[in-house]
């Protein structure tokens, strides 16, 4: 690669997942919108011509994503091809990742409570940082004195 440009960085593997994903994505679209599924006819068990572009455009795909790959960097560390390979394994489970819990009030009331507690311990903490300071050289300062007037009372003892 060229030193005088930069390579594109990205923050994580999952960035790269989810590029390739929606590359994969909007190509299945485009593929939609040429060959329509309903337009290829379903008496003709020979006929390929659907899955033989889908497969043409998975190969292209994967190709040029091999091939930037070297302009690639992934949290500052270069990206490497085994991470492509990765990525085709896991785009298979991508929709069951998108489901979601059902909204529960008690959770979402626990969560504000828990919220509402962390921000009164933060501001708990912020009083201490305030007043700690402060009150530890008031004790210490108040040490010192009872241990002068008890070295005064014993100098006078003494005399």
């Amino acid at each position: 690669m060229d030193p005088h440009h930069r390579k594109i960085d990205l923050q994580s593997p999952a960035d790269l997942t989810y590029l390739h994903t929606n590359i994969k994505n909007s190509a299945q679209q485009k593929l939609d919108l040429a060959i329509p599924v309903s337009a290829t006819p379903t008496n003709e068990p020979n006929d390929s011509f659907r899955p033989q572009v889908q497969q043409l455009i998975q190969d292209y795909i994967s190709r040029t994503l091999t091939l930037a790959l070297p302009s690639l960097a992934i949290n500052g560390l270069d990206a490497e091809p085994s991470m492509l390979a990765s990525d085709d394994r896991t785009n298979e489970n991508v929709e069951d990742e998108s489901n979601y819990e059902p909204y529960d009030p008690r959770l979402a009331e626990r969560l504000r409570t828990l919220y509402r507690q962390l921000e009164w311990e933060h501001t708990r903490v912020a009083e201490l940082r305030r007043e700690a300071p402060g009150a530890a050289a008031r004790a210490y300062v108040e040490r010192l004195e009872a241990l002068k007037e008890l070295e005064r009372a014993r100098e006078r003892e003494v005399e």
